[in-house]
């Protein structure tokens, strides 16, 4: 028997099969390193940071084993082969069951909030009209979240960074005369009656991509110094402006949160990082409160039974249906805030009508969902295998977190009423269409990424 004459006698493996003792033997001389993860050997060494979560990888040589003629490392290769292969398939089912869920979820509720505004809808005498387009766009939407998950991200890094000039481009187009399509004061829309869409949808997954194109490379230069990143930050201030300029205060604010969250997660220094998000929360509370419309919208939040026949009207309707739903609610289909009480049942105010005919438990179960989307797009972004990969994780996370908090946060009362829609749940095709596609590549993250690589 040949033993590595470098190899110490102090750790063996025994194979005993049937009745015979047939041992064989092999020594690994097995280098460590005081930055070791525990349970990793190592012998060289690779930092695979992705942000302020970057801990050092470690790799080492392992010496042969002759079992029935498999190796020791054909062995350790096919058993952590097969953990990979779970933790890909635990992660993408993860992702796929809550989106499934809260669409389905999302469906019912739509039924039940949209027959009544359905009759009022022009040309349409059904009560089925808004929810017949919602199937659609679902249709449509899921379409998109596995043809996507289907592309390799890495695929999709090169011309990250390019989505930002359509995204402006439309953003400049819908304040045009007569171009853009007002709904309430607000334009927001582009196209003709049932094909048209939000390009303030389409710029937060524009923003997510280009974020995470341009901080991916040259990581020390870009984030330590201000100046390296204010290109990037300026880009996304105007599409900011662009879209205050619709308005559309809600939307600004999701844009400006995931800008925020992302610079952060990505590992720019404190020093420089405190001053900047300072600066940027002061500019937009004064942006906030320049307009008298948008000032006493937001301030009526504070007091409103005060203007409850005003500007705090909705907000007073949707926390009186939120009350009378009790613990266990009245019943789906059963609510009465959506005949004509609550503005925009359907949509921005969706959650009131789900506290109303399913109760607490029913908005807590929603809640849970949402918290839970949140952590499982968290989750794969730890385990991404590429800085960008991660980084789109990470805005995909901030993009339905910060949503689901300001959609909640309004209708309980928490949070002045900014017109965002609750995230997979709420009536509307571009606010679907468009985050279903980066969930799409999310989805694709999970399935290709190494979950060996603990981030």
């Amino acid at each position: 028997m040949n033993l590595d004459s470098k190899a110490k006698p102090d750790r063996r493996f025994h194979l005993i099969s049937g009745g015979n003792s047939n041992v064989s033997t092999a020594e690994s001389n097995l280098e460590t390193d005081q930055e070791d993860l525990p349970g990793e050997v190592s012998g060289s060494e690779s930092d695979s940071g992705h942000g302020i979560f970057s801990r050092r990888r470690t790799s080492g040589r392992l010496g042969t084993l002759s079992l029935d003629g498999m190796g020791y490392d054909e062995l350790e290769d096919e058993l952590s082969q097969s953990d990979r292969i779970y933790e890909r398939s635990s992660l993408s089912f993860s992702l796929i069951a809550l989106v499934l869920v809260l669409l389905l979820v999302g469906s019912a509720m739509v039924l039940s909030t949209s027959f009544v505004p359905s009759l009022g809808l022009k040309g349409s005498g059904s009560p089925f009209s808004i929810f017949e387009r919602q199937a659609i766009w679902i249709v449509m939407g899921l379409f998109l979240f596995f043809g996507i998950a289907r592309i390799n991200p890495k695929r999709i890094a090169p011309f990250a960074r390019l989505g930002i000039v359509p995204a402006i481009v439309f953003l400049i187009i819908v304040l045009v005369p007569g171009v853009g399509l007002a709904v309430g004061g607000a334009k927001r829309w582009l196209g003709i009656s049932f094909l048209r869409f939000q390009p303030s949808e389409f710029a937060k997954l524009a923003v997510i991509l280009y974020l995470a194109g341009f901080f991916t490379p040259a990581v020390p230069i870009r984030l330590q110094r201000f100046s390296k990143a204010l290109p990037a930050i300026l880009l996304v201030g105007l599409i900011c402006g662009q879209v205050l300029l619709e308005p559309d205060m809600g939307t600004a604010m999701v844009v400006g949160s995931i800008l925020i969250g992302m610079l952060f997660l990505a590992g720019m220094r404190m020093r420089v990082f405190a001053p900047f998000a300072f600066a940027t929360i002061c500019l937009a509370t004064v942006a906030a409160l320049a307009r008298s419309y948008r000032r006493q919208r937001l301030l009526s939040f504070l007091h409103p039974w005060q203007n409850r026949l005003s500007y705090s009207y909705q907000e007073v309707q949707g926390l009186v249906a939120f009350a009378t739903g009790g613990v266990h609610g009245v019943g789906i289909g059963a609510g009465s805030a959506k005949w004509g009480y609550l503005p925009n049942s359907q949509t921005d105010f969706i959650f009131a009508v789900i506290g109303q005919e399913a109760g607490v438990i029913g908005g807590l179960f929603v809640l849970g969902l949402l918290a839970g989307l949140t952590y499982a797009i968290f989750r794969v972004g730890l385990r991404a295998p590429s800085r960008f990969e991660f980084l789109v994780c990470i805005g995909m996370a901030l993009w339905v977190g910060s949503q689901t908090l300001l959609n909640i946060g309004a209708v309980l009362g928490l949070l002045p009423v900014t017109g965002v829609p609750l995230p997979l749940i709420s009536a509307g095709g571009s606010s679907l269409l468009f985050m279903m596609a980066g969930l799409g590549i999310v989805l694709g993250v999970a399935r290709h990424s190494d979950p060996s690589l603990r981030r």
